[in-house]
């Protein structure tokens, strides 16, 4: 009984100490990731702004080959949506719309994971030299209380399919498609 009374103590202390470190931390959270991309910039925006080329080059897109994908009717541009459902926990169902686009610079779109607060991520464009694009994959969004925890581990959760992502962009705007 000694012993039930020392872990029920332990993790109550744990989840005390968690809550109060959670107090200090910032709402707001941002991960960023960028990539040199030997191809100009109005390539690389056409394979971010038309949601039918994120097969080519997203990360998430293949995890699951029986995941249900909806469109908009119009798939470029601001206004452009896609759901998608997957009985894949890792995959889950979700929304994603771009909600501002300054062709060949950026694209912003909102993403909403079931059960999620809506996040807001975005592609920026920079030109480097004549046929070179600095690619700046962001996401940000905000927690509360002792979710704020999350946000802090946000870069960890997403950072490596980040880079994926952006291996992926790169290799098909440098391709001779």
């Amino acid at each position: 009984m000694k012993i039930v009374v020392k872990v029920l103590a332990g993790l109550l202390a744990l989840v005390i100490i968690l809550w109060l470190s959670s107090m200090a931390l910032p709402e707001k959270w941002h991960v960023e990731r960028s990539i040199s991309v030997n191809a100009r910039p109005s390539k690389i925006y056409n394979l971010t702004t038309e949601l039918k080329n994120w097969s080519k080059w997203s990360p998430w897109y293949n995890l699951d080959p029986k995941a249900k994908w909806i469109f908009s009717d119009s798939t470029y541009g601001v206004g452009a949506w896609y759901t998608w459902e997957s009985e894949q926990r890792s995959v889950g169902k979700g929304r994603l719309e771009i909600i501002s686009a300054i062709e060949n610079q950026s694209n912003r779109y909102t993403l909403e994971f079931d059960g999620m607060d809506v996040s807001t991520a975005e592609f920026i464009l920079t030109p480097e030299g004549d046929n070179a694009t600095k690619v700046t994959w962001t996401l940000e969004g905000e927690n509360k209380g002792i979710a704020k925890l999350f946000g802090v581990l946000m870069g960890f959760f997403v950072g490596s399919d980040y880079e994926k992502g952006l291996e992926n962009i790169k290799r098909v705007a440098e391709s001779k498609e």
